[in-house]
């Protein structure tokens, strides 16, 4: 076998890229919108968070195509300030809009625990390199326990994946797993129990 092929670490960058933070925030996001909210209402706070996913990946497009950033998931710590920025306005804009829209309030608490893990996470990285793919499945994992029940467990399970497939993909040692979702999991105890 070639010394390049290694089907375990292929499997875990497939993983890694489908259960991405993107992914995993916006489907705990329309749990909790779906579950706490007629389904009128939480059509316009999925179309919300949507729209403030959509112009941070925009953003992060933009940077690939100007070759400011190496890839979209902005591997190197350098590249970070100005995109973890403009990820935290997009949760502030997107908190703004949740409160305008009367939205639920365990709706604004788990998008405002997810910025804040994601702002603790960001602030991390400037010194020590964490996880926010992790960050983020262990914020949804306990945010989903809490919120939904029986039905967050799906979040639960999809976070041994992560950190299995960061630490594989050799994106992350399994400390720096660790922490992120430790980081995830903290803020979402905090602002949701």
């Amino acid at each position: 076998m070639d010394a390049r092929q290694n089907p375990a670490r292929d499997v875990a960058r497939t993983l890694s890229n489908i259960l991405n933070p993107f992914l995993i925030f916006t489907a705990l996001y329309a749990a909790v919108a779906f579950t706490r909210s007629d389904p009128a209402g939480a059509a316009i706070y999925l179309s919300l968070e949507l729209l403030a996913a959509g112009l941070v990946a925009g953003y992060v497009f933009f940077l690939m195509r100007r070759a400011r950033v190496g890839d979209f998931w902005i591997s190197r710590r350098v590249e970070r300030f100005v995109p973890a920025l403009v990820l935290l306005a997009a949760f502030v804009g997107l908190l703004a809009a949740l409160s305008l829209a009367g939205a639920p309030p365990e709706l604004y608490d788990t998008t405002l625990s997810m910025g804040l893990a994601s702002a603790a996470v960001a602030g991390i990285t400037l010194f020590w390199k964490a996880s926010a793919h992790t960050a983020v499945a262990g914020h949804a994992a306990m945010a989903g326990t809490l919120l939904l029940g029986l039905g967050g467990v799906v979040f639960a399970l999809v976070l041994p994946l992560v950190l299995w497939a960061r630490v594989v993909t050799g994106a992350h040692t399994p400390l720096q797993t660790l922490a992120g979702a430790a980081v995830g999991a903290l803020f979402a105890l905090l602002f949701l129990i």
